[in-house]
């Protein structure tokens, strides 16, 4: 299996037909052909039906093009790698994460990250933890990031960090006028509370402790519930660096919750088991990162 092979197989799912991605790839129809009749030989079967008055995948076809599409992005970063590294560039950085990591520490890193090596190629896919564990475990990315708690015999976690997760509101919220405010108010007056799935025990404790008060509840993802909090509506938990610049203008203001609960959020950085050792972007970014999480618990 080869680079021309993957390239022919995904052009024609692009183009919907053998002639137009031979147009595209630049060859001739019977070139294309050979290439599919040899990707098949490799898969043991048969990769599109042919003879229907439209071009289809079979059940081995859609089954393979995922792996198909992944191993041809990651050949294909490769060589530009390693076309990088004769032009005298650094190499490349290839990360994956969860959206809801993308923000904050994550954020702050690569910045300085960037400053340390402005010719460092970066790239960073985000998925669901099940598909930045594929990705790590392809090949595809040389760090994954995930929400914990994380286990897995094939992956090395790297760096595991906590951070608690706070009330917060608008600063014109009623409930931001009082100096404590009890759980039972919380769940009374937040109008409405926004429940989170930062992790199990967050979704737990929001689920028996508040959401049965509620005369509504939105479950919403993190970044829409920060724009409804901006915009002067609502209650939910947050980490400071996710809202950190609604707190730093003063916009959202964090509640003094009483008793407050320890709900935390923790991600977990992770590498493949097979790599014996980081590639120097890689091990600047655990260094930097490590930094930028230094106010944060780690263990």
């Amino acid at each position: 299996m080869d680079l021309n092979q993957l390239q022919a197989f995904d052009q024609i799912i692009q183009q919907g037909s053998f002639s137009k991605a031979a147009r595209r790839l630049n060859i001739s129809q019977p070139s294309i052909s050979l290439r599919i009749q040899a990707l098949e030989q490799e898969v043991g079967g048969a990769l599109f039906i042919r003879g229907g008055s439209r071009l289809q995948l079979t059940v081995l076809g859609k089954n393979f093009s995922p792996h198909a599409r992944q191993a041809l992005q990651a050949m294909t970063t490769g060589l530009e790698t390693a076309q990088h590294t004769l032009q005298g560039k650094k190499g490349q950085l290839m990360l994956g994460t969860a959206p809801t990591l993308t923000t904050g520490f994550f954020a702050t890193t690569l910045i300085r990250l960037r400053r340390e090596q402005p010719e460092l190629d970066i790239a960073v896919h985000t998925g669901h933890n099940q598909q930045i564990v594929e990705m790590v475990h392809e090949g595809f990315v040389q760090l994954g990031i995930v929400t914990g708690p994380f286990f897995s015999p094939a992956l090395q976690n790297i760096l595991q960090l906590q951070e608690p997760l706070i009330a917060m509101a608008h600063a014109n919220h009623p409930l931001t006028q009082q100096k404590q405010v009890s759980i039972a108010e919380l769940a009374i007056s937040s109008n409405p509370f926004f429940s989170i799935d930062w992790s199990l025990e967050a979704r737990y404790w929001q689920a028996h402790s508040l959401t049965p008060a509620q005369k509504a509840v939105l479950e919403v993802p993190p970044q829409t519930a920060y724009d409804l909090l901006s915009s002067g509506i609502g209650v939910a938990f947050m980490t400071r660096s996710f809202a950190r610049h609604g707190l730093q203008s003063g916009k959202l203001v964090e509640l003094a919750v009483h008793p407050r609960p320890e709900l935390q959020r923790e991600f977990v950085v992770i590498q493949h088991q097979r790599v014996d050792d980081l590639s120097d972007a890689a091990k600047a970014f655990i260094r930097i990162l490590r930094e930028e999480t230094r106010s944060i618990h780690k263990y």
